[in-house]
C-alpha cells in the first residue's frame, strides 16, 4: 500500500494534497491504518474515510476505494451539469441588462426633449 500511496502522491498536481498523501503513506508505513492516516490530513471527506475504514475492516479495500471514486465522480458530474445549466440563465440576464441599458440610453434623450418642450 505504501508504494501505491507514494505513486499517487507523485501523480497529484496539488502540492498540498501530494504532501498530505506522502505524510499518510509515512504513517501507514509506521503501522497506522489508512483511514486514520488520511483523517489526520483533514483533506479527505468524512464519507470517504468511513468507507475506507469499512473496506479495511472487511478486507475489501480495493472495492471500497472503487466505490468511493465512483461516488465522487458522479457527484462532480452532477454539480458540473447543475452549474452548466445556469450559464444560459446568466447569459440571458446579462443580455437583458445590456439591452435595457441601450434602450434607456436611446430613449432618455427623447424624453428629455419632450419634457423640455412642454415646460418651455
Amino acid at each position: 500500500m505504501v508504494p501505491a500511496l507514494r505513486t499517487s502522491a507523485a501523480a497529484i498536481g496539488s502540492r498540498l494534497i501530494a504532501t498530505s498523501v506522502e505524510q499518510a503513506s509515512d504513517r501507514v508505513k509506521e503501522g497506522q491504518s489508512l483511514h486514520l492516516s488520511l483523517a489526520e490530513t483533514r483533506l479527505v471527506p468524512g464519507l470517504a474515510l468511513e468507507m475506507i475504514e469499512v473496506g479495511e475492516a472487511s478486507g475489501a479495500l480495493t472495492a471500497m476505494l472503487t466505490s468511493v471514486a465512483e461516488f465522487y465522480e458522479e457527484e462532480v458530474d452532477t454539480r458540473l451539469q447543475r452549474s452548466l445549466s445556469l450559464i444560459p440563465i446568466l447569459i440571458l440576464l446579462v443580455m437583458a441588462v445590456v439591452i435595457g441599458f441601450i434602450l434607456i440610453a436611446l430613449y432618455l434623450p427623447l424624453f428629455s426633449l419632450q419634457v423640455g418642450s412642454v415646460g418651455g
